[in-house]
């Protein structure tokens, strides 16, 4: 049976139904962007479990270019790294890594909430070797030992 015009002009749509839309990707990009705007400041350390875990690190800094650094009371960096966001899923995603722990292949799978000026951090660490990760998996929930770090941080006023 020889295929008619009608026939071809079916399939082709199909196909094409079925090639990936931009559009989620679009959204996705839009959600992040605007997540990272709001992400961006510098931040008290209020709350650490388990104490200790965060050494002398009293604010995390977030840039828009998805770097960070970790500060000391005095504002002296301590360590720094990158991170990323995906505000599209539930948890909201938050994953970094100090430039330290790139190096060995270490990482840390996060959570966030952000709610005004009130940001609750949480993660596991471990490390990517050939794309597998060995560590525990992301945490679903704000709390030990499903995270081996809980952060709760306050927004920096900087008109101070």
């Amino acid at each position: 049976m020889k295929p008619t015009f009608l026939t071809i002009v079916v399939v082709a749509l199909c196909f094409g139904a079925v090639k990936d839309d931009p559009k989620p990707k679009a959204a996705k990009s839009r959600a992040i962007e605007h997540s990272l705007n709001t992400f961006v400041g510098t931040w008290e350390i209020r709350a650490v479990q388990p104490p200790g875990s965060t050494k002398e690190a009293k604010y995390l800094v977030f840039r828009k270019e998805q770097t960070y650094s970790a500060l000391d009371d005095r504002k002296n960096e301590l360590w720094a790294g990158t991170f990323d966001l995906d505000p599209t899923g539930t948890p909201k995603v938050w994953d970094h890594r100090s430039n330290e722990s790139q190096k060995s292949g270490g990482d840390a799978l996060g959570i966030y909430q952000l709610h005004g000026d009130k940001l609750k951090l949480c993660c596991v660490v471990g490390v990517w070797k050939e794309k597998q990760w060995t560590g525990k998996p992301r945490p679903t929930e704000f709390k030990l030992p499903a995270a081996d770090v809980v952060l709760e941080l306050r927004r920096v006023n900087t008109s101070e």
